[in-house]
């Protein structure tokens, strides 16, 4: 049998009660640590302008935000930081330039000018309405939901779906129906 003076009692429950309390505030530390957010994309500042041209480049007035600080900050990593504000005034003056001309005549626009300028044009369209950056093969998605093409069409166009009706059909109640015999009226 041990015996136990209740010093070593009293030692004991406190070295137990310590050490648990320890553990919980270092867990959390940890856990803090293990699901920390990533660094800010807004962390590179990007300027009115870029604004300015993918609003012409879409033809959009209002474009989102955040999509826009993810797409500045992926070009901002993966090009020359120094020329890309440069560049990016360049084929904003370009396309101000030839404001009429869209299409194939805009394509052979921009072969005529440095391959750049014109990869520089893929990538924001890229970004816009696809929501994909970067070469084949090394792809990044930076955006899905609120791309351009689906703010384009997201009044007209039903996500394919099981449901009979448009998004969040069923949040409002049914019109009432007029029926002869007592039905179950059931979606999906």
């Amino acid at each position: 049998m041990i015996n136990f003076s209740r010093r070593r009692l009293v030692i004991g429950t406190a070295g137990i009660l310590a050490a648990g309390i320890s553990s919980q505030m270092l867990g959390g530390v940890l856990t803090r640590l293990a699901y920390a957010a990533p660094p800010l994309a807004s962390a590179v500042s990007m300027p009115v302008s870029f604004m300015t041209l993918s609003a012409q480049l879409t033809g959009m007035d209002t474009l989102e935000p955040h999509l826009a600080q993810a797409l500045y900050s992926w070009l901002h990593q993966s090009q020359n930081s120094a020329q890309l504000d440069s560049q990016l005034d360049t084929l904003s003056a370009l396309i101000t330039a030839h404001r009429g001309v869209v299409g194939d005549d805009l394509h052979q626009l921009l072969a005529q000018q440095p391959a750049e300028l014109a990869q520089l044009y893929q990538q924001l369209v890229s970004g816009w309405y696809l929501g994909v950056v970067g070469q084949p093969g090394s792809q990044k998605c930076i955006g899905f939901e609120n791309i351009v093409s689906y703010q384009l069409l997201k009044n007209n166009l039903l996500p394919p779906s099981y449901a009979p009706g448009e998004p969040n059909f069923w949040v409002n109640k049914p019109a009432a129906q007029q029926q002869n015999s007592t039905e179950v009226m059931a979606h999906g």
